[in-house]
Protein backbone atom coordinates (compact mmCIF):
# COMPACT_ATOMS: atom_id res chain seq x y z
CA UNK A 1 0.00 0.00 0.00
CA UNK A 2 0.88 3.54 -0.77
CA UNK A 3 0.26 5.91 2.04
CA UNK A 4 -1.50 8.87 0.65
CA UNK A 5 -3.73 11.90 1.57
CA UNK A 6 -6.73 14.01 -0.41
CA UNK A 7 -5.31 17.82 -0.79
CA UNK A 8 -8.33 18.70 1.30
CA UNK A 9 -6.29 18.16 4.31
CA UNK A 10 -5.00 21.96 3.13
CA UNK A 11 -8.42 23.22 1.68
CA UNK A 12 -9.72 25.15 4.40
CA UNK A 13 -8.54 27.25 7.14
CA UNK A 14 -10.80 28.62 9.92
CA UNK A 15 -13.35 26.80 8.07
CA UNK A 16 -12.72 29.07 5.11
CA UNK A 17 -12.06 27.27 1.86
CA UNK A 18 -8.75 27.99 -0.95
CA UNK A 19 -7.05 30.04 1.77
CA UNK A 20 -4.23 28.22 1.00
CA UNK A 21 -3.29 27.55 -2.68
CA UNK A 22 -3.03 23.91 -4.17
CA UNK A 23 0.86 24.25 -4.85
CA UNK A 24 1.08 25.51 -1.02
CA UNK A 25 -0.72 22.49 0.50
CA UNK A 26 1.34 20.40 -2.14
CA UNK A 27 4.35 21.59 -1.20
CA UNK A 28 3.63 21.20 2.64
CA UNK A 29 2.55 17.62 2.35
CA UNK A 30 6.03 17.04 0.37
CA UNK A 31 7.90 18.45 3.91
CA UNK A 32 5.19 16.18 5.96
CA UNK A 33 6.89 13.20 4.09
CA UNK A 34 3.85 12.59 1.19
CA UNK A 35 5.13 11.06 -1.73
CA UNK A 36 1.85 10.04 -3.52
CA UNK A 37 -1.48 12.88 -3.05
CA UNK A 38 -5.36 12.02 -3.75
CA UNK A 39 -6.14 15.62 -5.90
CA UNK A 40 -9.50 16.57 -4.52
CA UNK A 41 -11.40 17.82 -8.10
CA UNK A 42 -14.11 18.34 -6.54
CA UNK A 43 -12.70 20.87 -4.51
CA UNK A 44 -10.96 22.43 -7.61
CA UNK A 45 -14.65 22.19 -9.22
CA UNK A 46 -16.00 24.63 -6.88
CA UNK A 47 -17.24 27.98 -8.76
CA UNK A 48 -14.48 30.51 -9.64
CA UNK A 49 -11.49 27.64 -8.99
CA UNK A 50 -9.64 25.69 -12.30
CA UNK A 51 -11.44 23.44 -13.04
CA UNK A 52 -14.16 25.98 -13.87
CA UNK A 53 -11.90 28.33 -16.15
CA UNK A 54 -11.38 28.39 -19.54
CA UNK A 55 -7.56 27.27 -19.16
CA UNK A 56 -8.69 24.29 -17.18
CA UNK A 57 -6.38 21.88 -19.35
CA UNK A 58 -3.42 24.40 -18.81
CA UNK A 59 -3.37 24.39 -15.34
CA UNK A 60 -4.02 20.86 -15.13
CA UNK A 61 -0.42 20.08 -16.95
CA UNK A 62 1.20 23.15 -14.98
CA UNK A 63 -0.13 21.20 -11.77
CA UNK A 64 1.53 18.30 -13.41
CA UNK A 65 5.13 19.98 -13.71
CA UNK A 66 5.02 21.04 -10.47
CA UNK A 67 4.51 18.19 -8.82
CA UNK A 68 6.98 16.03 -10.84
CA UNK A 69 9.84 18.82 -10.30
CA UNK A 70 8.72 18.30 -6.69
CA UNK A 71 9.01 14.76 -6.39
CA UNK A 72 5.02 13.86 -5.77
CA UNK A 73 2.74 11.61 -7.66
CA UNK A 74 -0.67 12.24 -8.39
CA UNK A 75 -2.32 8.39 -8.00
CA UNK A 76 -5.53 9.04 -7.13
CA UNK A 77 -8.02 11.43 -7.62
CA UNK A 78 -11.61 12.50 -6.32
CA UNK A 79 -14.05 13.58 -9.43
CA UNK A 80 -16.74 16.37 -9.46
CA UNK A 81 -19.70 15.16 -7.61
CA UNK A 82 -23.79 16.16 -7.78
CA UNK A 83 -26.85 14.25 -7.40
CA UNK A 84 -26.67 12.53 -10.66
CA UNK A 85 -30.28 11.14 -11.01
CA UNK A 86 -31.99 14.72 -10.09
CA UNK A 87 -32.48 15.90 -13.04
CA UNK A 88 -34.62 18.78 -12.32
CA UNK A 89 -31.26 20.51 -11.94
CA UNK A 90 -31.07 23.93 -14.01
CA UNK A 91 -27.14 23.68 -14.34
CA UNK A 92 -27.27 19.75 -14.90
CA UNK A 93 -25.45 19.99 -18.10
CA UNK A 94 -22.41 22.52 -16.62
CA UNK A 95 -22.00 19.48 -13.65
CA UNK A 96 -21.28 17.04 -15.67
CA UNK A 97 -18.80 18.54 -18.24
CA UNK A 98 -16.59 19.17 -14.76
CA UNK A 99 -17.50 15.40 -14.36
CA UNK A 100 -15.81 15.04 -17.89
CA UNK A 101 -12.85 17.71 -17.23
CA UNK A 102 -12.25 15.53 -14.21
CA UNK A 103 -11.53 12.83 -16.17
CA UNK A 104 -9.55 14.72 -18.55
CA UNK A 105 -7.69 16.07 -15.72
CA UNK A 106 -6.78 13.08 -13.68
CA UNK A 107 -4.89 11.50 -16.84
CA UNK A 108 -3.13 14.70 -17.48
CA UNK A 109 -1.91 14.69 -13.71
CA UNK A 110 -1.48 10.64 -14.09
CA UNK A 111 -3.64 9.55 -11.97
CA UNK A 112 -4.32 5.82 -12.40
CA UNK A 113 -7.77 5.59 -10.39
CA UNK A 114 -10.50 8.38 -10.20
CA UNK A 115 -13.13 8.40 -7.28
CA UNK A 116 -16.66 8.66 -8.70
CA UNK A 117 -19.86 8.92 -6.32
CA UNK A 118 -22.71 6.73 -7.67
CA UNK A 119 -26.02 8.29 -8.09
CA UNK A 120 -27.33 9.22 -5.28
CA UNK A 121 -31.05 7.23 -4.83
CA UNK A 122 -32.36 6.86 -2.12
CA UNK A 123 -35.64 7.06 -0.19
CA UNK A 124 -37.15 6.82 3.51
CA UNK A 125 -40.19 4.55 1.90
CA UNK A 126 -39.41 3.30 -1.14
CA UNK A 127 -35.99 1.85 -2.41
CA UNK A 128 -35.47 -0.30 -5.74
CA UNK A 129 -31.78 -1.57 -6.11
CA UNK A 130 -32.64 -2.90 -9.46
CA UNK A 131 -33.96 0.59 -10.70
CA UNK A 132 -30.53 2.14 -8.92
CA UNK A 133 -28.32 -0.75 -10.29
CA UNK A 134 -29.51 -0.17 -13.64
CA UNK A 135 -29.56 3.84 -13.77
CA UNK A 136 -25.56 3.40 -12.85
CA UNK A 137 -24.46 1.14 -15.46
CA UNK A 138 -25.97 3.68 -17.72
CA UNK A 139 -24.74 6.39 -16.41
CA UNK A 140 -21.21 5.42 -15.49
CA UNK A 141 -20.59 3.51 -19.07
CA UNK A 142 -19.78 6.36 -21.17
CA UNK A 143 -17.24 7.80 -18.48
CA UNK A 144 -15.94 4.25 -18.45
CA UNK A 145 -14.75 4.70 -22.26
CA UNK A 146 -14.15 8.15 -21.61
CA UNK A 147 -11.63 7.28 -18.72
CA UNK A 148 -9.93 4.43 -20.89
CA UNK A 149 -8.98 6.94 -23.28
CA UNK A 150 -7.02 9.27 -20.57
CA UNK A 151 -5.43 5.67 -19.23
CA UNK A 152 -7.68 6.47 -15.95
CA UNK A 153 -9.74 3.62 -13.68
CA UNK A 154 -12.84 4.46 -12.40
CA UNK A 155 -13.23 3.46 -8.53
CA UNK A 156 -17.26 3.88 -7.39
CA UNK A 157 -17.48 4.72 -3.99
CA UNK A 158 -19.67 3.55 -1.06
CA UNK A 159 -22.16 6.15 -0.08
CA UNK A 160 -23.48 6.28 3.72
CA UNK A 161 -27.18 5.98 5.13
CA UNK A 162 -28.31 6.79 8.85
CA UNK A 163 -31.70 5.37 9.87
CA UNK A 164 -34.48 3.98 7.72
CA UNK A 165 -32.92 6.24 4.84
CA UNK A 166 -31.64 3.43 2.12
CA UNK A 167 -29.30 4.58 -0.68
CA UNK A 168 -27.57 3.00 -3.40
CA UNK A 169 -23.76 1.33 -2.85
CA UNK A 170 -24.19 1.98 1.24
CA UNK A 171 -23.74 -2.02 1.29
CA UNK A 172 -20.42 -3.90 0.09
CA UNK A 173 -23.13 -6.44 -2.47
CA UNK A 174 -24.67 -3.78 -4.27
CA UNK A 175 -21.11 -1.89 -5.20
CA UNK A 176 -19.71 -5.59 -6.22
CA UNK A 177 -23.09 -5.86 -8.09
CA UNK A 178 -22.76 -2.34 -9.82
CA UNK A 179 -18.82 -3.18 -11.07
CA UNK A 180 -19.82 -6.58 -11.67
CA UNK A 181 -22.37 -5.49 -14.68
CA UNK A 182 -20.06 -3.20 -15.61
CA UNK A 183 -17.76 -5.89 -16.46
CA UNK A 184 -14.10 -3.78 -17.26
CA UNK A 185 -11.04 -3.99 -15.62
CA UNK A 186 -10.49 -0.40 -15.31
CA UNK A 187 -13.47 -0.03 -13.32
CA UNK A 188 -13.37 -0.89 -9.77
CA UNK A 189 -14.57 0.05 -5.96
CA UNK A 190 -13.20 2.87 -3.76
CA UNK A 191 -14.12 2.09 0.14
CA UNK A 192 -14.56 4.70 2.23
CA UNK A 193 -14.05 3.81 6.13
CA UNK A 194 -15.99 6.79 7.58
CA UNK A 195 -19.06 6.28 5.20
CA UNK A 196 -18.97 2.49 6.01
CA UNK A 197 -18.53 3.13 9.93
CA UNK A 198 -22.11 5.44 10.03
CA UNK A 199 -23.87 2.98 7.88
CA UNK A 200 -22.18 -0.11 10.41
CA UNK A 201 -20.88 -2.40 8.08
CA UNK A 202 -18.61 -4.92 8.85
CA UNK A 203 -15.88 -3.34 7.30
CA UNK A 204 -13.37 -6.33 7.80
CA UNK A 205 -15.80 -8.87 5.92
CA UNK A 206 -16.70 -6.43 3.65
CA UNK A 207 -13.38 -5.43 2.34
CA UNK A 208 -12.62 -9.64 1.92
CA UNK A 209 -15.62 -9.87 0.05
CA UNK A 210 -14.49 -7.03 -2.29
CA UNK A 211 -10.90 -8.34 -2.83
CA UNK A 212 -9.55 -7.59 -6.03
CA UNK A 213 -12.04 -5.28 -6.65
CA UNK A 214 -10.59 -2.50 -4.19
CA UNK A 215 -8.97 0.09 -6.35
CA UNK A 216 -9.18 3.38 -4.13
CA UNK A 217 -9.48 3.93 -0.35
CA UNK A 218 -11.38 6.82 1.63
CA UNK A 219 -9.61 7.10 5.30
CA UNK A 220 -11.58 8.72 7.93
CA UNK A 221 -12.65 7.54 11.17
CA UNK A 222 -16.30 8.92 13.20
CA UNK A 223 -18.27 7.58 15.67
CA UNK A 224 -20.87 5.84 13.87
CA UNK A 225 -23.52 8.77 13.73
CA UNK A 226 -22.00 11.25 11.08
CA UNK A 227 -18.84 11.77 9.01
CA UNK A 228 -16.70 13.13 10.65
CA UNK A 229 -13.44 12.87 8.81
CA UNK A 230 -11.53 12.36 11.54
CA UNK A 231 -8.01 10.76 11.76
CA UNK A 232 -7.54 6.27 12.51
CA UNK A 233 -8.01 5.96 16.23
CA UNK A 234 -10.24 8.90 17.30
CA UNK A 235 -13.32 7.48 16.40
CA UNK A 236 -14.75 3.74 16.62
CA UNK A 237 -13.57 2.03 13.54
CA UNK A 238 -11.68 -1.57 13.90
CA UNK A 239 -8.20 -0.20 13.00
CA UNK A 240 -6.55 -3.02 13.30
CA UNK A 241 -8.96 -5.29 11.76
CA UNK A 242 -9.65 -3.24 8.74
CA UNK A 243 -5.35 -3.34 8.22
CA UNK A 244 -5.23 -7.02 8.70
CA UNK A 245 -8.02 -7.79 5.90
CA UNK A 246 -6.09 -4.83 3.72
CA UNK A 247 -3.59 -7.19 3.64
CA UNK A 248 -5.19 -10.58 3.58
CA UNK A 249 -6.72 -9.48 -0.09
CA UNK A 250 -3.58 -8.13 -1.03
CA UNK A 251 -4.45 -4.46 -1.45
CA UNK A 252 -1.28 -2.82 -3.10
CA UNK A 253 -3.35 0.80 -3.77
CA UNK A 254 -3.47 4.13 -2.35
CA UNK A 255 -4.16 4.29 1.86
CA UNK A 256 -5.66 7.57 1.33
CA UNK A 257 -6.40 10.28 4.05
CA UNK A 258 -9.70 12.26 3.77
CA UNK A 259 -9.46 13.94 7.28
CA UNK A 260 -9.92 17.20 6.35
CA UNK A 261 -12.13 18.28 9.29
CA UNK A 262 -9.35 17.42 11.37
CA UNK A 263 -7.48 20.58 10.02
CA UNK A 264 -10.24 22.49 8.52
CA UNK A 265 -10.49 24.23 11.67
CA UNK A 266 -6.90 25.72 12.07
CA UNK A 267 -6.04 29.13 10.65
CA UNK A 268 -3.53 28.99 7.59
CA UNK A 269 -0.36 29.24 8.94
CA UNK A 270 1.93 26.95 7.38
CA UNK A 271 4.43 26.56 9.91
CA UNK A 272 1.45 25.91 12.33
CA UNK A 273 0.03 22.86 10.37
CA UNK A 274 3.39 21.28 9.84
CA UNK A 275 3.66 19.29 13.13
CA UNK A 276 0.21 18.24 11.98
CA UNK A 277 0.23 17.00 8.80
CA UNK A 278 3.65 15.65 10.17
CA UNK A 279 1.40 13.68 12.76
CA UNK A 280 -1.01 12.64 9.89
CA UNK A 281 1.81 11.22 8.06
CA UNK A 282 3.26 9.61 11.29
CA UNK A 283 -0.07 7.67 11.88
CA UNK A 284 -0.23 6.47 8.59
CA UNK A 285 2.89 5.00 8.53
CA UNK A 286 2.42 3.35 12.19
CA UNK A 287 -1.64 1.56 10.32
CA UNK A 288 0.98 0.49 7.32
CA UNK A 289 3.25 -1.39 9.42
CA UNK A 290 0.78 -3.28 11.66
CA UNK A 291 1.19 -6.94 11.22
Amino acid sequence: MRLSTSTNIMEDAEKVFDVISLEECVVSLKEAGYKYIDINLAGQGRPGMPLTQDDWLEWAQRVREFADKLGVEFKQSHAYFYNQSDFSLPDRDWREELVRRSIIASGILGVEWMVMHPANMRDEVWYDPEAALRFNVEYHLPYVELAKKHNVGIAIENMLERGKMRRFSAHPDELIALVDEINDPSVGICWDFGHANVTGVNQPEALRRIGSWLKATHVADNHGEQDEHLPPFYGTVDWRGVMKALKDIGYAGDFAFEIQFFTDVLPGDLKLRHNLLKFTYDLGSYLLALE
